[in-house]
């Protein structure tokens, strides 16, 4: 049932015992209790029981209409509410924030426990490893998803552009400010703004954001009229901020201000095992966008995406699937149709290339990894290569998942 009408005096169960018990089992069907006048107590009762309103007898047929609309139209609203949200929630699973590795579930769970508070949030990762993806689900599945979610990307921008692209500008404030425009803080009100590479902001800008954070309000540039919003900000950067702050680079403050949560993004050479599966869902998403029809990659090709370092992470991965579906001429996309610098020479297969930066633990698990590739998935053979165990082979594989 959608709408259930009932008498408040029922033989065997009272009417409140009823609404009780259905609101127990059954929180999405309407209740209206019918009561004599002199018993309209009992109904507000009823209400505070989880009934959602009421009538008294005679019952009026057209109040019973209009009190059946109102609960038609709340239950109707309410559905295509839930509905919305669902829809946003779902919406980051297709923007490639994907994998089963124990970093991204561990990502995952983190995205939910963070998503209903309005804390600020920092994201800290390489470039390429997917920052607004994350700012985007914590959005989808907040309280403001129904709101905007609006991103600026920080790098490259002047003071100047930066702040009239932050906080908008009044007309004839400065050469070419024709007109008044609206900025990113007034168009994410009630929403979330994400910022990417605040690491690159200016002092100056850095105090008239730190005032938004304390105080919810700004001016636009050469405005005097204080403007209130209620934003929730998320900020991303691939600097050491505390660094930074030493340095004299970062206000202290701000740091804080906006590290209240701090979200890790692993790069992807620290997610390997999610290669395979991040790949197939950029054929699905590629293959839909220029209408062709693959079905993935050749063992060898697969080999070659698994085995290259990535130093430009998720994108670069995104960016060289895109480029081999649009080579592509047959139904599986081989080492042909991957570029030179990510299928490895034939004459240097056994030189394991370890990139400059990555710390000796990663260099440990890429030296590992890239030996039973060579082996075929041999243990015992890796083990014997690298003059270790083979119970040590067994260890590290369990540890990395």
């Amino acid at each position: 049932f959608d709408i259930i009408v009932t008498d408040m005096k029922l033989p065997g169960m009272g009417g409140l015992s009823l609404v009780h018990e259905i609101r127990k089992k059954e929180e999405s069907v309407s209740i209206v209790v019918v009561t004599a006048y002199s018993s309209v107590k009992t109904a507000v009762e009823a209400i505070k029981c989880g009934a959602d309103d009421y009538l008294t007898k005679p019952i009026n047929i057209e109040e019973l209409k209009l009190v059946l609309e109102k609960i038609w139209e709340r239950q109707q609203l309410i559905a295509q509410n839930r509905m919305l949200k669902e829809k946003l929630k779902d919406k980051y699973k297709s923007s490639g924030l994907v994998g089963s590795t124990p970093q991204m579930k561990q990502i995952f769970h983190m995205i939910a426990d963070v998503a209903p508070s309005t804390a600020s949030i920092l994201i800290l990762g390489e470039t390429g490893t997917g920052k607004e993806l994350v700012a985007n689900a914590v959005h989808c599945q907040s309280d403001r998803a129904c709101m905007p979610f609006v991103a600026l990307h920080c790098a490259a921008l002047s003071e100047g552009v930066l702040e009239s692209e932050l906080f908008g500008h009044e007309k004839g404030a400065f050469t070419g400010a024709v007109q008044t425009r609206k900025g990113r803080f007034e168009m994410a009100d009630g929403g979330t703004l994400f910022l990417d590479e605040v690491g690159e902001m200016s002092l100056k800008v850095q105090v008239k954001l730190l005032r938004v954070l304390e105080k919810g309000e700004f001016e636009r540039v050469g405005g005097e009229k204080t403007l209130k919003v209620d934003v929730r900000l998320i900020t991303a950067t691939n600097r050491n901020l505390e660094k930074e702050v030493s340095e004299g680079r970062f206000r202290e403050d701000l740091f804080y201000r906006l590290n209240v949560i701090t979200i890790h993004l692993p790069s992807l050479r620290e997610r390997r095992d999610d290669i395979p599966i991040l790949s197939n869902f950029f054929v699905i998403k590629y293959t839909k966008k220029y209408k062709k029809e693959i079905k993935g990659f050749t063992p060898e090709a697969m080999e070659s995406l698994c085995a290259y370092h990535w130093p430009g992470n998720v994108r670069e991965l995104e960016n060289v699937v895109e480029r081999a579906i649009v080579l592509c001429k047959k139904n599986t996309i081989s080492v042909d149709h991957l570029p030179g610098n990510v299928v490895p020479d034939k004459d240097d297969m056994s030189v394991i290339k370890i990139p400059v930066g990555i710390s000796l633990k990663e260099a440990e698990k890429e030296i590992i990894q890239k030996t039973l590739q060579m082996t075929r998935g041999s243990k015992k053979e890796a083990a014997r290569i690298l003059s270790i165990s083979h119970r040590k082979i067994e260890y590290k594989v369990k540890e990395w998942g």
